[in-house]
Parts: C-alpha cells; structure tokens; sequence
C-alpha cells in the first residue's frame, strides 16, 4: 500500500477507538485527539496511543491491528511485516495505515511516560460507542516540551488554556 493510499483515507477515530474497545485493547489516548476532548482543538488527522505491553495486551492490539488491515508507513513496498505481538514488543513506535485512518501506536509516549505510568493519572472521556482513557494535560504539557518542535509552542499554550479552564470549572463547582 503506497503512502498516498493512506492520505486518501477518510480518518474515523472514533471507528479506530471502537476496534481497540471491541478487542479489549488498553491504551491511552495521547496527541491531538486527546487534547481535543479535553479543550484545546487543533487539527490532526490520526489518532495516538500508548498502549499496555503485558503478553496479553501484545495479542490483543495485534489483532485489532489485523482487523484494521494496518500496515505500517513508511517501509519498502516489498517489505512484509506481520504486527504479530513479538513484533509490537520489540517495536518502540509503529506508524500505521488503517482502513480507518492512521494510527500511531508507542510503547511510551516519551522516556518514562508508558502505559502504567498515564494509566494512573488519566481521565475518562465518555464516547460516542465506547469510554476510553485520555492522558492528562499536564502529561500532553511534558510530551510536547520532550519533542520540542516548532509546532509543540503553540500547542503547549493551548493545553496550558485548556488545563487551567478545567481547573477553574472544578474549583467553581
């Protein structure tokens, strides 16, 4: 699958998030999909997890993965990869084409912030088919800071809105 296939994709997160609830998948969401439902909105066009990494997780996620079609992105055309859970274990990042999108999957979002780690300090966002686990805005903070990318600026003030607006809105209840 070439890589223009999967820009010509219409991106369903809420379709990816559905596959990963039906196979008992336990992720939390990170990115702009998570800093979305939490108030700061900025476009993106795939959704970001940190996913469990215990042997059954592994055999979980690889066959949501299978019922996705993914494909990773990025490798020779030639190149076959079976996202088998020996191969999701020894992989730190796996960049993916899905029939619903792209789909970014980490061991750990950055050095220190895997899955037990945002697990304990996530929030529980109400889906449309599903609940699922979002990070929280100071961990998406500490995530932008460790890329530090010219885009991550303007997004860490927008989670820094964000954050602060929750805060306000809890202390006023």
């Amino acid at each position: 699958m070439a890589d223009n296939d999967a820009a010509s994709r219409e991106f369903d997160p809420a379709g990816l998030l559905e596959t990963l609830y039906r196979h008992g998948v336990r992720y939390v969401v990170i990115g702009g999909i998570a800093a979305g439902v939490q108030g700061a909105v900025w476009a993106t066009t795939d959704l970001d997890i940190c996913y469990a990494q215990t042997p059954d997780d592994l055999q979980r996620l690889a066959a949501a993965l299978a019922g996705l079609e993914a494909r990773p992105i990025g490798l020779d055309p030639g190149l076959l990869v079976e996202l088998d859970a020996r191969a999701l274990l020894r992989g730190d990042i796996w960049t993916l084409d899905t029939r619903l999108g792209r789909l970014d999957i980490m061991r750990e979002a950055v050095i220190g912030m895997d899955y037990a780690y945002l697990v304990a300090r996530a929030r529980t966002i109400r889906g449309e088919r599903s609940d699922y686990l979002v990070a929280s805005l100071d961990d998406l903070v500490a995530m932008k800071r460790a890329a530090a990318r010219p885009k991550d600026v303007a997004h860490i003030e927008l989670l820094q809105i964000a954050r602060d607006e929750l805060r306000r809105r809890a202390g006023s209840d």
